[in-house]
């Protein structure tokens, strides 16, 4: 049974809240789901690509503050005030999905690592003012599919990260045009050669950046920082790394 628990707008557009067999989705106006979780199972994550995301905090040696750029329905920050120590700093460009992450996926406003922050990713002076974080997680889409980030807003959100911070975005790889002008941009930041994670049966890919190339032994010790996790933490971060793609090859110099 399908149940719209809610529809409205606001200054971009249809907002819907969808219940099916125990998950509650967010949509923009189309079928593609924003953001999922089950009620019933607070630990488990909804979706692949949340997953995939969740990597970033074992390749970071020690991670305290993470920037969301893309808050959604509230799933993944709900997630990591839930089940890690991370203090959270939101960035959405709805108002309006504040209220609804509340009441729809159980995101407590009042956390007290938890800091919400409204305004578009594109306009870079907005972002000037958001605190340096170990991790930033972008996944930033719209009813049309991937929001364009310029160069000098991903500029700023490259100054947000010290020298071992990581940058992971979701992206969709079959808008290869899109992917293609984002991979140049960020290689003017960060390493040319992100970890990548593909998500099973989906389009999403995680791409992972940092300042300092990717080495095996990044890999080794991103595996042994699993313990330090909670329970539903450490499930859902062994299911991920199986999706870590092999490092590319060394380029000549």
């Amino acid at each position: 049974m399908t149940l719209k628990k809610l529809s409205v707008r606001d200054a971009w557009g249809l907002i819907e809240v969808i219940e099916s067999e125990g998950e509650v989705t967010l949509h923009f106006g189309n079928h593609t789901a924003q953001s999922g979780w089950h009620p019933a199972q607070p630990a488990k994550l909804a979706f692949g690509y949340y997953r995939a995301l969740l990597t970033g905090l074992v390749l970071h040696p020690d991670p305290r503050h993470l920037n969301l750029y893309g808050l959604g329905g509230g799933a993944l920050a709900r997630y990591l005030l839930e089940y890690t120590d991370i203090s959270v700093h939101a960035h959405d460009l709805r108002p309006t999905l504040a209220p609804i992450a509340q009441q729809y996926f159980g995101l407590d406003l009042d956390h007290p690592r938890l800091q919400l922050q409204f305004g578009d990713i594109c306009a870079s002076d907005e972002l000037e003012a958001i605190p340096a974080a170990d991790i930033l997680w972008v996944d930033i889409f719209d009813e049309q599919g991937m929001v364009p980030i310029p160069t000098r807003s991903l500029a700023q959100l490259a100054s947000q990260l010290g020298d071992n911070g990581i940058l992971c975005i979701n992206i969709w790889r079959n808008e290869l045009g899109d992917v293609t002008d984002l991979t140049r941009a960020l290689e003017r930041f960060f390493s040319p050669d992100p970890l990548t994670l593909h998500v099973p049966d989906r389009y999403n890919t995680v791409l992972c950046y940092r300042v300092e190339p990717w080495a095996q032994d990044d890999l080794l010790q991103s595996h042994g920082r699993i313990k330090r996790f909670s329970p539903p933490v450490q499930e859902t971060l062994r299911e991920a790394l199986r999706w870590l793609q092999p490092l590319p090859q060394r380029r000549p110099r």
